[in-house]
């Protein structure tokens, strides 16, 4: 089984997948009115808007369905972990009968977990900027397993081997900009732009070993990648809008990839450099959260993203790489407690929808404001 040199889809896509991980709190209480957290003639032209001071609960969902644009300071240390399990069938052989098969069947299995441990930052610079910075620390391990790995027969063993790694993931920095505050026609539309750097250890010219005893029919790396290796921009949109007793949110956005050049991208021997161009993507998502008392929230969203096909240079001839484009559909769930006016606690399970996606996400988020 011969490891193919891309980026791993779940460290390219995760950065803007957790941009739906859902927080969620109080659709404003009862009423907008009866709250008084919206009142007319705000924006000078006579329509409803949201006045600044919502409660804790409805913060939470601001922070993290949209944006916050509080002028206070907030650090959000979580915890996620990324199951997910891909098996692929190889026969050798013939079909007898058009219904008996009559050969070799080899069953391959890599099953993979990711623990990211993250701190975030988050600052209101006005009250229509917002600046973010995220620190990834992750912790990943894949087991490799073949059924028929050594030859014909009943005999054939089963053959399994691991290999783990953890070390820093990829920084990332971004600006919101609020561009329209809700009405009560319209919602609240925020723009974000996003840069991410190649801090983690890349995916690129990482050798392979054989298995032993497995017939040289598998062959997996040395060592894990815990980035993408390459820098990266996003830009996008998302917008919220209470709708009573509910808070509708939606996302969309765009990354581009940049080419970068790499001393080795192969797992052959040798040095064999070349020019990587990872393949943009394309996100978008969009939820409900409902208020089930005062403090505790539901929601549930679907996120989806596409990748397209990444390339590579060598001597002069590009590539495309085969089996590099992705199709990640998550549906998400989600709910939060208001600890106190300060602190909240952020739970979600995402379960994959589409064979791209991990099989299961579990995260939880602790923000504390300053």
């Amino acid at each position: 089984m011969r490891m193919t040199k891309v980026a791993d889809p779940q460290l390219s896509l995760k950065p803007y997948l957790t941009a739906v991980t859902l927080c969620v709190g109080s659709a404003w209480a009862t009423s907008a009115w009866a709250q008084g957290d919206v009142s007319p003639g705000g924006d000078g032209d006579g329509e409803v808007v949201r006045e600044a001071g919502p409660t804790q609960s409805v913060q939470n969902v601001l922070r993290e369905e949209h944006a916050l644009f509080s002028d206070r300071l907030t650090i959000e240390p979580g915890i996620s972990y990324a199951y997910s399990d891909r098996s692929q069938l190889a026969l050798s052989g013939f079909l007898a009968l058009d219904a008996i098969f009559l050969g070799e069947i080899d069953v391959d299995t890599v099953s993979s977990h990711i623990t990211t441990f993250d701190l975030n930052f988050r600052y209101g610079v006005t009250e229509r900027l917002e600046f973010e910075l995220n620190f990834p620390f992750l912790y990943r391990s894949s087991t490799y397993e073949s059924t028929g790995g050594g030859g014909a027969g009943e005999d054939d063993p089963n053959v399994e081997d691991s290999v783990s790694e953890a070390g820093l993931g990829d920084i990332s920095a971004s600006l919101n900009y609020r561009l329209l505050n809700e009405t009560a026609q319209r919602p609240d539309l925020v723009w974000n732009f996003g840069v991410r750097a190649p801090t983690g250890n890349d995916p690129f010219g990482i050798p392979t070993r054989r298995v032993e005893g497995s017939e040289g029919n598998i062959e997996i790396p040395t060592e894990l990648p815990t980035g993408n290796g390459v820098w990266a921009v996003s830009t996008g949109f998302s917008v919220l809008k209470t709708v009573d007793p509910a808070i509708l949110f939606a996302n969309a956005g765009y990354t581009y990839n940049f080419e970068e050049s790499f001393g080795d991208i192969d797992a052959a021997e040798g040095n064999q450099p070349g020019d990587v161009e990872l393949g943009d993507s394309f996100n978008l998502g969009f939820g409900t959260a409902f208020a089930l008392n005062e403090r505790l929230s539901l929601s549930m969203s679907y996120a989806h993203q596409h990748s397209f096909k990444s390339e590579t240079t060598q001597n002069g001839v590009t590539e495309e790489i085969v089996g590099s484009d992705a199709n990640v559909g998550t549906m998400n769930f989600g709910a939060t407690y208001a600890l106190s006016d300060d602190t909240s606690l952020v739970t979600n399970v995402a379960v994959g929808l589409t064979d791209d996606a991990s099989d299961l996400t579990v995260s939880f988020r602790m923000p504390f404001q300053f």
